[in-house]
């Protein structure tokens, strides 16, 4: 797994305050396909490249103990200040060596994290951790984006963010699995049974300044700023101010609020 993303104490703060969440039927979807497999109630969960704990937090009221693991101890740190819980442990650690028993954890998931990992690796893993029909799922999601009642509004905001920001602008500094996620997961096969896939939207509010965070937090962009601070804050106040002319708008960044809709996908399997 690539260790060097995400691991600085800044970079964390803000993958913690503006990455989304999984929404609530996102979860319920996960539990009702484990529910079908093993008996409740549900014993233990392991939450793997857990980031700053929102997935973890997320699942934690189905299981009696949740472990939420990730290379990174800001991100744990994080995690631990902000979505802790009192069945909740986290620890710094590797997917690919789970620190649990074999044969002994009802669910494993991957919040955003799957791409990152060599799958001859983490899938033996999995594997060895699963109790008998256990379940395994993955899901993540696509850039957030905002939508308005005017579709020409839409589609050129629509492309300033993702042709502009994300291609034309970042390209140069995503990793090649940030295309693994564009693609929805579509070149990652679950070796378990009954694999399938699910698809949702969710629809949530933010603030322009708070969205402008969001953008921050890619990694690609703390590449940038790493390389060149300077660069990278020109790069965010142009993308602000070419926001706020197409939508016309004279409100505050702090003021204007957005209507978000982020694509979530789901792969989803049992052992």
């Amino acid at each position: 797994m690539t260790t060097a993303l995400f691991t600085g104490a800044k970079h964390a703060q803000l993958y913690a305050k503006f990455r989304p969440s999984p929404p609530a039927s996102l979860i319920s979807s996960i539990i009702t396909y484990l529910e079908q497999k093993i008996n409740p109630p549900f014993k233990k969960a392991v939450d793997i490249g857990c980031g700053s704990g929102q997935s973890t937090i997320a699942l934690s009221p189905y299981f009696e103990t949740i472990l939420g693991l990730d290379v990174s101890e800001a991100q744990i740190k994080q995690a631990e200040q902000l979505h802790s819980s009192k069945n909740i442990e986290y620890q710094v650690a590797k997917g690919e060596n789970l620190p649990v028993s074999s044969n002994s954890v009802d669910l494993i998931t991957f919040s955003q994290s799957l791409h990152w990992f060599n799958k001859n690796e983490i899938f033996p893993e999995i594997k060895r951790v699963l109790k008998p029909n256990g379940v395994v799922a993955a899901y993540g999601y696509w850039i957030p984006v905002p939508k308005f009642d005017d579709e020409d509004k839409s589609n050129r905001i629509n492309h300033l963010i993702t042709k502009y920001l994300h291609d034309e602008k970042l390209g140069s500094y995503w990793d090649k699995e940030r295309y693994i996620v564009q693609n929805h997961y579509a070149d990652i096969n679950l070796p378990f049974k009954d694999s399938h896939r699910l698809s949702l939207v969710q629809k949530t509010s933010s603030s322009l300044a708070d969205y402008m965070g969001y953008l921050s937090s890619w990694s690609s962009y703390q590449k940038l700023f790493k390389e060149d601070s300077e660069a990278a804050q020109q790069l965010l106040q142009e993308i602000e101010k070419k926001f706020l002319a197409i939508l016309g708008k004279e409100k505050s960044p702090e003021e204007l609020i957005l209507g978000l809709y982020t694509d979530f996908f789901i792969i989803i399997a049992h052992k």
